[in-house]
C-alpha cells in the first residue's frame, strides 16, 4: 500500500446501515443491468446510501477505489456520499455503511490493512503449505546481496538437520535448472571460498543464520519463476518484482494523485511512502533485499486502494516461519 498523510474524510448525518455484498446472483428475471457496465448483476450490492440504482459487485469496488485515488475518499459513484468499507473475516466479504465518523485517508488505509491482514497470513501459510519449505543452504553458500540468490545447491541427505524452529516439514525444493536470477547488471553470484579453519562459533553461526535466510529467498524466488504464485486476498496474484519496479509502478499512480486537491499536497511533500501491508513498515528502496511481493490489481479494488503490498521480510516470516531480523541479529 502507499501510506497517506492525515487527510480527513467529511462525514454525514444518520447511522450507518449494514449493507454488504450479497453472494447470490440475482435471478434472470428480476436482474438490472448495472449502472456502470450495463451488464445484469450478478453480484447485487445493497446500497449504504439513498440511491435506487444498481452496482454489480465488480464496479462498486473499482468505482471506490478510483474514488479513494482521486480525493481520498470512497464515495458512492452516484450521489458522492462518503461511504464507509470494513472487511469481515468470518465471512470473507466487504460490507459498506454511511461514514459519519471522521477518518484521515491514511487511516482509512491502515485500518482496511488491518482487517486483512488475517487472511492475507493464512493465505500465506496454505501457499507454504502446498509447495514445501525451502532447504537449508551450506554455510559457505554467498550471503544475501541486493536480493540476488545464491548459486544452486544440491539437496541435503535426509540425515541433515532439519529446519529452523517454526519452518514447515521440509520439501524437494524447485531446481531452477536455469540458475539464479541475475543481478541487475546480468552478473550472476558465486560462491566466495569455505571460512578459514579456526573460524569462531559465533561467526559460523552468523553464517549459518544467514543461509536459512537465502535459503527461503530463494525458494521464494523458484516458485515465483515457475509460475506458483500466491494470492493476494482481492483473490488477484501476487508478484515478485524489484524495488525499482515497484518505484516506477508508484510514480504512475502518483500521475492520477498529482490531479487532487486532497493528494497533490501531500506528494508534493513527500508523505505518500510505499509500506509493506503486514508490518506496517516503508518498504526499502535502497535494495536491501532486492524484491517484494506486489497484487497484479494494482489499485484496482478498494480492499487495498493504494496496492497491497508485502515485504520479502514478512514473507518469508509468515511462509516459512523464517524471522530475518532474529536470523540475521
Amino acid at each position: 500500500q502507499v501510506a497517506l498523510a492525515q487527510v480527513v474524510v467529511s462525514s454525514i448525518g444518520g447511522q450507518p446501515s449494514a449493507a454488504t455484498m450479497a453472494e447470490a446472483a440475482c435471478p434472470d428475471d428480476e436482474a438490472s443491468p448495472c449502472a456502470i457496465c450495463y451488464e445484469p448483476c450478478a453480484q447485487s450490492v445493497d446500497l449504504p446510501c439513498q440511491c435506487k440504482v444498481d452496482y454489480c459487485a465488480s464496479c462498486w469496488d473499482r468505482a471506490l477505489a478510483k474514488s479513494f485515488n482521486s480525493c481520498a475518499q470512497a464515495r458512492c459513484p452516484t450521489c458522492r456520499a462518503p461511504v464507509r468499507v470494513d472487511y469481515d473475516d468470518a465471512s470473507d466479504r466487504l460490507t459498506f455503511g454511511a461514514q459519519v465518523e471522521l477518518e484521515s485517508a491514511d487511516g482509512t488505509r491502515v485500518r482496511l490493512a488491518q482487517q486483512l491482514r488475517p487472511r492475507q497470513i493464512r493465505i500465506l501459510a496454505e501457499f507454504a503449505a502446498q509447495h514445501g519449505a525451502p532447504l537449508p543452504l551450506p554455510a559457505e553458500d554467498p550471503p544475501l546481496a541486493d536480493g540476488v540468490a545464491p548459486r544452486a545447491a544440491t539437496p541435503p541427505a535426509p540425515a541433515s538437520p532439519a529446519p529452523p524452529t517454526g519452518t514447515l516439514p521440509p520439501a524437494e525444493m524447485p531446481s531452477c535448472a536455469s540458475g539464479p536470477p541475475p543481478s541487475p547488471t546480468g552478473a550472476v553470484a558465486s560462491a566466495p571460498p569455505p571460512p578459514p579453519t579456526g573460524t569462531s562459533p559465533v561467526t559460523a553461526q552468523r553464517e549459518r543464520s544467514r543461509a536459512v535466510v537465502v535459503a527461503a529467498v530463494r525458494h521464494a524466488t523458484c516458485l515465483a519463476q515457475a509460475g506458483q504464485l500466491p494470492r493476494c486476498v482481492c483473490g488477484a496474484a501476487l508478484e515478485l518484482i524489484s524495488v525499482q519496479e515497484r518505484a516506477r509502478r508508484f510514480m504512475q499512480q502518483a500521475e492520477s494523485w498529482r490531479t487532487s486537491q486532497a493528494l497533490a499536497p501531500l506528494l508534493q511533500r513527500g508523505a505518500m511512502k510505499i509500506v509493506c501491508d503486514l508490518c506496517n513498515q516503508p518498504m526499502s528502496m535502497d535494495g536491501t533485499m532486492g524484491k517484494l511481493w506486489a497484487c497484479e490489481r494494482g489499485d484496482g479494488t478498494i480492499k487495498h486502494a493504494t496496492s497491497n503490498d508485502i515485504c520479502m521480510a514478512c514473507f518469508i516470516y509468515h511462509a516459512f516461519g523464517v524471522d530475518v531480523q532474529e536470523q540475521l541479529e
